[in-house]
């Protein structure tokens, strides 16, 4: 039996294994310096779906398989890297984990292992999705716990400390009676800080962590509003602020009430802490439609598109308050949790308008 022959053989029964193994496979040669991929197993076809006349080469597999031209240079970038130890270490076998796109769109990560025996390839495809995916999750609870412990660290300490001080000079009666009244309202205002950056953090954390049950409910604006504009009255009265509410074409909408609470407090903590004193907040409803509106300091186009692009980072307010540097993100991600709409008109110097369009009953 001649070498032509016995090749053959050996190509067949190489076949056959690859078909009764549960992973997919392609078997390539070198002919000409060119990558032929001579099999593809029967668990390639099922799972990743390309066909011998779709992938006839190497090249059209990377183009296939990863279609984003920066992904792929650095794939291959990294595969020759990799052949290139083996090679120096003298092993035959060269492996990388990759996101691989397949047939029917869907992208899985693999990890793809080579061994090179002369001028034959045989390529497993492992698919490590799940433990990738479950990596990758693990790493963003890691990153939002840090983050979350470093907010809290930052933003709860300085507030905190300022009570403590306050109480024990308090206490210790080295302060006048007109110094105590005004630490009072210090206290208030620093607790009402407080109060609102756990709340505000402890609800982007259950966002963060999907874990944010909504409970669908029909709600009307006037008493929501009303209860909103209770708990920030002290902080729009304290700047002479004049808020106006225009409320009589307001329609039932459905939603889940505590998002919706939370979305609307965020917006108009941020119009109190924008607009200057003796300015102006208008809130008015069109069917499910709200609008709030001042006549704060504004903002630029830039900014705006900052805020899309969650590149937003918060700044001081009008009367030098501080924010908590969350609450705009919350917002664009809750109004994505109710399928609510917003949209932002702004001017610098002149004001800012904040519409959202919620969903009505059917």
């Amino acid at each position: 039996m001649n070498d032509s022959n016995e090749l053959q053989i050996s190509r067949f029964e190489l076949q056959k294994v690859a078909d009764f193994l549960p992973y997919p496979f392609i078997i390539a040669e070198v002919i000409d310096n060119v990558h032929w991929n001579t099999y593809l197993n029967e668990k390639f076809l099922e799972e990743i779906g390309y066909s011998y006349d779709e992938i006839p080469t190497i090249d059209k597999w990377y183009e296939h398989a990863y279609p984003d031209d920066e992904y792929r240079k650095n794939v291959i970038a990294s595969w020759e890297m990799n052949e290139k130890l083996s090679q120096q270490e003298g092993t035959i076998f060269v492996k990388k984990q990759s996101l691989v796109t397949c047939k029917n769109g869907v992208k899985r990560w693999y990890e793809i292992k080579a061994s090179v025996i002369n001028k034959v390839h045989v390529v497993a495809f492992v698919d490590v999705d799940k433990e990738i995916v479950l990596q990758e999750k693990l790493k963003r609870i890691n990153e939002n716990n840090e983050r979350m412990l470093s907010v809290l660290g930052h933003d709860l300490r300085g507030p905190i400390s300022n009570l403590t001080s306050i109480s024990e000079m308090a206490s210790n009666s080295e302060i006048s009676q007109t110094d105590f009244l005004s630490f009072i309202l210090l206290i208030n205002e620093r607790s009402n800080q407080v109060l609102e950056m756990i709340d505000t953090t402890l609800n982007w954390a259950k966002l963060n962590f999907n874990v944010i049950a909504q409970n669908e409910t029909e709600i009307h604006f006037e008493p929501l509003l009303f209860n909103i504009l209770e708990i920030y009255k002290n902080a729009y009265k304290a700047k002479n602020i004049t808020v106006q509410l225009s409320l009589e074409s307001s329609e039932r909408i459905v939603s889940d009430r505590e998002i919706v609470t939370i979305i609307i407090r965020n917006i108009i903590s941020n119009a109190i802490k924008f607009t200057p004193v003796n300015g102006t907040i208008s809130i008015e409803t069109e069917k499910n439609i709200l609008v709030i509106s001042d006549t704060g300091i504004g903002m630029s186009e830039e900014m705006i598109g900052n805020i899309w692009n969650h590149n937003y980072i918060t700044n001081r307010g009008t009367n030098n308050e501080k924010g908590i540097g969350m609450g705009l993100q919350l917002v664009l991600q809750l109004i994505e949790k109710i399928n609510c709409k917003l949209s932002i008109e702004s001017e610098i110097n002149k004001g800012t308008s904040i519409s959202l369009a919620f969903n009505i009953p059917s």
